[in-house]
């Protein structure tokens, strides 16, 4: 009996390494992929954060996203539910199909200076005091890792959609 146990022990301690070191290596991967588009990332949120631009008028964010997607190899689809500003990047075409959140709209009365004392960059404007401008970045950042671990061949083929919200005022071109 004290064999079968040390047994299954050693096995399980085994299984739990190797399923640890392929999280490890993931995790890795990831991070070298984020490091290498890091100051393109960078300046997309800070320009993001410049252009505050509220829901449903986030021409130049949506612009600065749906390029940068493109350039990294996503079919991009503009314009989705009739509404400008939206838009759909995908890649692969397995399943399953990871969708991906990306907010970049400023709120409104939310203009902040980029510092972390409350002060206004225009009294009154919207603004990411919330930090869309980074949720949308990071969000294009974490599709674009899935999608070269993809490519390397480190998961399995399957469907990356970053697609950015549709505030409550837009659900209802969708009949939510």
């Amino acid at each position: 009996m004290k064999k079968l146990i040390s047994v299954i022990s050693l096995s399980f301690f085994f299984f739990a390494t190797q399923a640890s070191s392929k999280i490890d290596n993931d995790k890795k991967t990831i991070i070298n992929t984020i490091e290498s588009h890091k100051d393109r990332l960078i300046e997309i949120s800070d320009n993001i954060w410049e252009a505050a631009e509220p829901a449903l008028l986030e021409f130049k964010s949506s612009k600065y996203l749906s390029d940068y997607a493109q350039e990294n190899g996503f079919r991009v689809t503009l314009g989705v539910a009739d509404i400008p500003t939206a838009f759909v990047a995908e890649y692969g075409s397995g399943k399953p199909i990871i969708g991906i959140l990306g907010e970049f709209d400023a709120n409104p009365g939310i203009s902040q200076k980029k510092q972390p004392i409350k002060e206004p960059l225009v009294k009154g404007a919207a603004g990411h005091g919330c930090g869309h401008n980074l949720f949308g970045t990071a969000s294009l950042g974490a599709a674009i890792a899935i999608k070269e671990m993809i490519e390397s061949g480190e998961i399995s083929e399957l469907f990356v959609s970053m697609v950015p919200p549709l505030r409550r005022q837009s659900l209802q071109k969708f009949g939510w």
